[in-house]
């Protein structure tokens, strides 16, 4: 477990070898290249032009590809996505490199298909929506753009209610008199609308149609020359062709599902020369020379240097980060049990300089408390089988193997405690043999029963483990103080501490559990002496006697608050791994409701798989979360600084292909 020892790399070479330079360093993936400094004589490139015309392509390239996989009739699982990178040699991608331009002329064909398909999908609701503007009027037999004759008028229209013949004519006879000949035809009716046409003398037009718009009368917005069942007929013609024109487009992109992966090999082509460009923008350019400066891992220094060396016409420098350097990234190398909570910690923060790297110590306290408070057997081996099956079929590479892996871990540690607590999918065995085999109940749990007599006990020992969880935390600062030359302080800051909450621990232990006197007692005076160290040594930065006093005062103050609330959070090792237990038990009990033997197999086969699959997804996200929050507010609390900076190699960042000569980094 450790933080890789990095170096601060320059390179200084002829202008004709930038590119080659460049693409070395790409496919070395180790070095993570910064901003040049401004001097006389020395000039940035502007790339922002190439970057947005690059990044344009990538958007192309990458919606041509999920066009071809919405219409593919070949559907990918989930877990390909957990499937290796495919490798590729740097000579390979070079030629066909030559084929990018006549890929991205077919992904521009790809979504003009698209397109097509979301322009004729938006022509078929205008033609439904205007179909069903214009059914109501189908049966009217003139259309909907006559006016009248040369002595008639006519008003085609509708009411926003429902009006009869009747009704219409009285309110006529009220308005305008004189136009008693007037004919009325209701077209159709319903409780939204009225639509009619109405005749009339032409010299009473006007007045006609200003006692109907007085009514609510109203033009509809659509007044075709042709019948309206004609026109309707064509608003469904019109559909009809769209949805062959659809077909037709679906079709073709159907059948280029094939051309998916030289779209991946687009993708990545475009985003490694989208990096490409980001990293020219950052070199330091002379007309004959270019500089750039760096971090690479110590471990590849030298190698690189030589490397470039004899291959191109440059200088390269590799040196020691200075101490004050605050830019110096941070990159973590641990084993295969310690690397899966790297991202746990990242979350929080990467180590500062000064840190040491937590994870190896934190991994084991990682799993442990995951599996207290998960705490079901079945549950764990469903983790394990699931995480196995998907490592050893899919060979996922580094960064998902390791979330695999974490998984895998915490399932080994969820069904060690679920067998000592004696839960397995809550305690569906004794229901079987109980309710199905006609047996006697046995004992589920190797060590402690947390749901009857040992509830108690076992929330001493979780308060145990805290303590120990808190101790490595109080001794990692130890150990750091002691390293950075502080050996006095490191003292006063474990020593004091070990015996004020280690003695006291055992005595209110006393209060839930028997402890042996002998062991109080002596216990006592462990308390008494580190009380006294802490305000002795609490306040020894103050000059005063009155500061160190009250320094003393107030760390004790602190070590008693502080202490009492942490340990108290470890109750939640308890509380969560009751909460699984207890309701897989009240699964179980649910499914054996019915007293007949077949149909309370059959309840119970279906609760069991409905109810237990709720526990577990409820659950796991619960575990995940306080034994996190366990690390970050009652571990890294006593020694973490964090505020590390992440270690991002300028590298081939391609989601599909991954290049044979690259260095993985991890």
């Amino acid at each position: 477990m450790a933080k890789v020892a990095m170096k601060q790399i320059e390179i200084a070479a002829v202008l004709e070898d930038s590119q080659q330079i460049v693409d070395l360093l790409q496919r070395r993936g180790i070095v993570q290249i910064e901003e040049y400094r401004e001097i006389d004589g020395i000039y940035k490139m502007d790339v922002s032009h190439s970057v947005s015309q690059l990044g344009r392509f990538l958007e192309t390239a990458q919606s041509a590809k999920e066009l071809l996989l919405k219409y593919s009739a070949e559907k990918k699982s989930m877990l390909d996505s957990f499937a290796p990178r495919r490798q590729i040699t740097a000579a390979e991608f070079i030629e066909k490199s030559g084929e990018a331009d006549a890929l991205l002329s077919k992904c521009y064909e790809i979504n003009g298909l698209g397109k097509k398909i979301s322009e004729s999908r938006a022509a078929i609701v205008r033609s439904e929506t205007l179909a069903e503007n214009i059914a109501p009027w189908v049966n009217l037999d003139i259309p909907m753009n006559f006016t009248g004759t040369e002595f008639s008028s006519a008003f085609i229209g509708y009411f926003p209610f429902s009006v009869t013949e009747d009704e219409i004519r009285l309110k006529l006879a009220q308005a305008v008199p004189e136009a008693e000949d007037a004919e009325i035809e209701i077209v159709s009716c319903d409780e939204t609308q009225t639509c009619a046409v109405i005749f009339c003398l032409k010299e009473n037009g006007e007045k006609v149609e200003r006692a109907l718009r007085a009514e609510g009368f109203v033009k509809p917005a659509d007044m075709p020359s042709r019948l309206p069942r004609e026109q309707y007929e064509a608003y469904l013609e019109e559909k009809e062709k769209l949805l062959r024109d659809i077909s037709e487009y679906e079709s073709k992109l159907s059948q280029m599902g094939d051309f998916t992966a030289k779209i991946d090999f687009l993708t990545d082509y475009f985003s490694i020369r989208s990096e490409k460009y980001d990293v020219i923008g950052k070199l330091g350019m002379s007309d004959r020379v270019f500089v750039l400066e760096g971090y690479v891992p110590a471990k590849y220094g030298d190698k690189l240097k030589k490397e470039i060396e004899e291959k191109f016409t440059a200088a390269v420098s590799v040196e020691d980060v200075a101490q004050d350097d605050e830019n110096e990234p941070v990159l973590l190398e641990n084993n295969s049990f310690a690397a899966p909570v790297e991202p746990i910690t990242e979350m929080y923060s990467l180590p500062s300089k000064r840190d040491i790297d937590p994870n190896g110590i934190m991994a084991f306290f990682y799993y442990v408390f995951f599996g207290m408070m998960f705490s079901d057997a079945g549950y764990g081996l469903l983790m394990v089988i699931a995480t196995a099956f998907v490592i050893l079929k899919y060979k996922p590479e580094r960064q998902k193997k390791n979330t695999m892996l974490m998984y895998m871990y915490c399932g080994i540690s969820t069904m060690f405690w679920g067998f000592m607590y004696g839960s397995f999918f809550g305690d569906i065995i004794n229901v079987i043999r109980t309710n199905f085999l006609g047996l006697d109940s046995i004992r589920l749990y190797l060590w402690k029963d947390p749901q009857g007599d040992d509830l108690m006990s076992v929330m001493v020992y979780c308060f145990l483990f805290g303590l120990i969880h808190l101790f490595v935390g109080v001794a990692i600062k130890g150990y750091m103080l002691w390293r950075d030359g502080d050996k006095f302080g490191a003292l006063c800051e474990t020593v004091p501490i070990f015996l004020a909450v280690g003695g006291a621990g055992p005595i209110c232990a006393g209060m839930l559990v028997e402890i042996p006197d002998s062991v109080t007692g002596v216990c006592k005076y462990m308390a008494i002496a580190g009380v006294v160290l802490i305000i002795l040594t609490g306040g020894r930065s103050s000059k005063s006697i009155a500061g160190k006093i009250g320094g003393g005062l107030y760390a004790f103050y602190n070590v008693v608050s502080g202490y009492l609330s942490d340990i108290l959070s470890y109750s939640r090792l308890l509380a969560l791994g009751l909460v699984t237990g207890i309701i897989g038990n009240v699964i179980n009990m649910m499914g054996t409701l019915p007293q007949n033997k077949i149909t309370k197999a059959l309840l119970l086969i279906v609760v069991f798989a409905i109810g237990h699959t709720i526990n577990f997804g409820i659950n796991i996200i619960g575990a995940y979360v306080h034994t996190n929050r366990l690390q970050y507010v009652e571990f890294f609390s006593r020694f973490y600084e964090g505020g590390g900076k992440k270690f991002r190699p300028f590298k081939a960042d391609t989601k599909t292909l991954r290049f044979k000569e690259e260095i993985t980094n991890g």
